[in-house]
C-alpha cells in the first residue's frame, strides 16, 4: 500500500489524487467483501452550509466516492449515520460551540466499521483532542484543506488509516490519541499563558494546529527568526521542554 503524504508537498511517497497508482488502490479496495463494487459512501455534517456545499460539490467531481447526506447538527448527524449506514463521515468539531465528541462515541460504538473524521478551525485543537479520543480516526484543518488534501484524507480514511492534515508531528500525534505522550505537566498556571504578548499568543495557536516555522512565517507575515525567538520565548514563559509539549499544553489549557 502505498504511503500518503497528507499535505501539498510533492515529495517521496507522495501519491497524486488523479494517478493511476491511487485508481488501482481503489479498484483493489472495491473487491474487498465490506466496502463492495459501489463508491464509497461519505456523509457530510456541518454547521457551515456554504462549506457543505463546497464539499458536496467536490464530492460529486470523484467517482470513487457517494455524498449519501448532509446534515448540520449533531442530532442530525447521528439521525443520518445510523439510516443511511456510511462508510464515514466527515463532520466539525463544534456545532455552535458543542464538541463533537459525544457524538462521534455514539456513531463509533453504533458502527465500529464506521470511520470519522472531524474538521476543525484554528483554536479548536482541544476539540480535536476529544474527538480522537471518541473515536475519529482523523482530522483537518479549514484554513489548510484544499481539494487534494481533502481527497487524500478521505482516501486514508477508507484505506483504514489515521489520518491528520498538515505538519503535525508523530509525538503530537501520539499526544492526540494517547493521551500522555510527553512528560509536560497535566495543568500549566493560567498565569503562564498570560505572560504570553501578542505575538507569542498567535504562534502558539499555530504551533497548535501543527505548523512548521516556515508556514506560520507565512500565515503572520513574519521572518522565520522571529517566528524561532517566539517559539523560544513560548518554551521559556510555559516552562515545556519543546514546541510540541508547548502545543500539547495549549490544547489542553484551550479545551478547559
Amino acid at each position: 500500500m502505498p504511503s500518503y503524504k497528507n499535505d501539498s508537498v510533492h515529495g517521496s511517497g507522495y501519491l497524486d489524487p488523479a494517478s493511476k497508482d491511487l485508481l488501482d488502490v481503489h479498484m483493489s479496495m472495491r473487491e474487498e467483501p465490506d466496502l463492495g463494487a459501489d463508491p464509497i459512501r461519505v456523509v457530510i455534517a456541518d454547521q457551515d452550509h456554504i462549506f457543505i456545499e463546497g464539499v458536496a460539490s467536490l464530492l460529486k467531481e470523484w467517482e470513487e466516492f457517494e455524498l449519501v447526506g448532509k446534515a448540520f447538527s449533531l442530532e442530525e448527524a447521528y439521525e443520518l449515520c445510523s439510516r443511511e449506514k456510511p462508510a464515514f463521515i466527515m463532520m466539525g468539531v463544534t456545532f455552535r460551540g458543542e464538541s463533537c465528541a459525544p457524538t462521534v462515541k455514539r456513531l463509533c460504538d453504533a458502527d465500529s466499521q464506521l470511520r470519522v473524521m472531524v474538521v476543525a478551525s484554528m483554536g479548536e485543537s482541544g476539540f480535536v483532542l476529544d474527538a480522537l479520543r471518541a473515536g475519529a480516526r482523523g482530522f483537518g484543518f479549514r484554513d489548510e484543506m484544499s481539494a487534494d488534501r481533502l481527497r487524500s484524507l478521505l482516501w486514508a480514511q477508507a484505506c483504514g488509516d489515521i489520518a491528520f492534515s498538515g505538519s503535525l508531528g508523530t509525538v503530537l500525534q501520539g499526544a492526540l490519541l494517547n493521551g500522555r505522550p510527553t512528560d509536560a505537566s497535566d495543568s500549566v498556571e493560567s498565569s503562564y499563558f498570560d505572560s504570553l504578548d501578542d505575538r507569542e499568543t498567535k504562534v502558539l495557536a499555530l504551533l497548535e494546529e501543527g505548523l512548521s516555522n516556515e508556514e506560520i512565517s507565512q500565515r503572520l507575515f513574519l521572518s522565520v527568526s522571529t517566528v524561532k525567538k517566539a517559539i523560544n520565548g513560548i518554551i521559556q514563559k510555559l516552562h515545556v521542554s519543546n514546541r510540541v509539549q508547548a502545543a500539547v499544553v495549549s490544547a489542553r489549557y484551550n479545551r478547559g
